[in-house]
């Protein structure tokens, strides 16, 4: 396996950190992994573990605010639209450097809802889409805080606010918490403008379910408490694409790749990969 680390410009100039992981023989497809709230793309091992060797060159980076890329340790946008900028320059890239490979996006959490807006806007060569426990919910929060987050949104839009993310709900595995909970590049988070803009792409992108192309494979776990199943259900049930498929896995938490059932996951990534490449 050869692993790369580099910079990449985004969206406003921005020099995001990436990575990849390419299998020493032949490749059989591409993967471009998008990682959630708080976290980075090198989070993500027990997936390059188990995709690499298969052939699959994968690529990811860090969002604007996290992990290895600039702006401070806060998720932070002025607008929803500058993710998927980042993405846009990202994909592009990707697609110059393994050209006539087939290309899926592999997003999690945030990183699922990035992927999935990113997508209705550009759904152009791509041989499919594995959304990971999206974040498509609505959000749970009380109408106070929820007035509070819009006006400071007007009036100081990178006003930092506590996620409140409850991380014992990530995963089953005691020993993937704790590794979370020591790991410098995690960070809790967010800005009053990036709350607006976050639920204002989870509507958005319920909105128009109907109009996603690739195929679809969604996981979700049963017992997720941080991102209702429920919001998958419902933009998965709206989407008109047959070749669709959602997973959820009986009592599973939130990251299903770090969850006790890894194994199971990731064979029915790589079973749903190997029909589509």
């Amino acid at each position: 396996m050869q692993h790369t680390e580099e910079k990449f410009q985004g969206d406003g100039g921005f020099d995001l950190f990436m990575q990849s992981w390419l299998p020493d023989g032949d490749k059989r497809a591409v993967i471009i992994l998008i990682h959630g709230l708080g976290e980075h793309s090198s989070r993500y091992q027990n997936v390059v573990d188990a995709l690499v060797p298969q052939g699959y060159a994968i690529y990811s980076f860090d969002h604007r605010g996290h992990g290895r890329s600039p702006d401070r340790q806060c998720a932070h946008v002025n607008d929803w639209s500058e993710y998927r900028s980042d993405m846009r320059a990202f994909v592009q890239l990707v697609q110059q450097r393994e050209p006539g490979l087939p290309l899926f996006i592999y997003g999690h959490s945030m990183g699922g809802l990035i992927t999935l807006e990113y997508v209705l806007h550009h759904p152009e060569g791509l041989a499919g889409v594995i959304a990971s426990a999206p974040a498509v919910s609505e959000v749970e929060a009380s109408p106070l805080l929820l007035a509070i987050g819009r006006l400071m949104a007007r009036l100081k839009p990178d006003f930092s606010l506590d996620s409140g993310l409850d991380v014992t709900g990530i995963s089953r595995d005691t020993a993937v918490v704790e590794a979370y909970q020591k790991d410098p590049l995690v960070h809790g988070k967010v800005s009053a403008r990036w709350s607006t803009a976050f639920t204002g792409a989870i509507a958005w992108t319920q909105a128009h379910a109907a109009d996603f192309q690739p195929p679809l494979l969604i996981l979700h776990g049963e017992a997720d408490r941080l991102v209702a199943p429920a919001g998958s259900q419902t933009f998965f049930e709206n989407v008109r694409q047959p070749d669709k498929q959602r997973i959820v896995y009986p009592g599973g938490y939130h990251e299903p790749h770090n969850d006790i059932q890894k194994e199971q996951v990731l064979a029915d990534v790589s079973e749903w990969l190997a029909k589509h490449a």
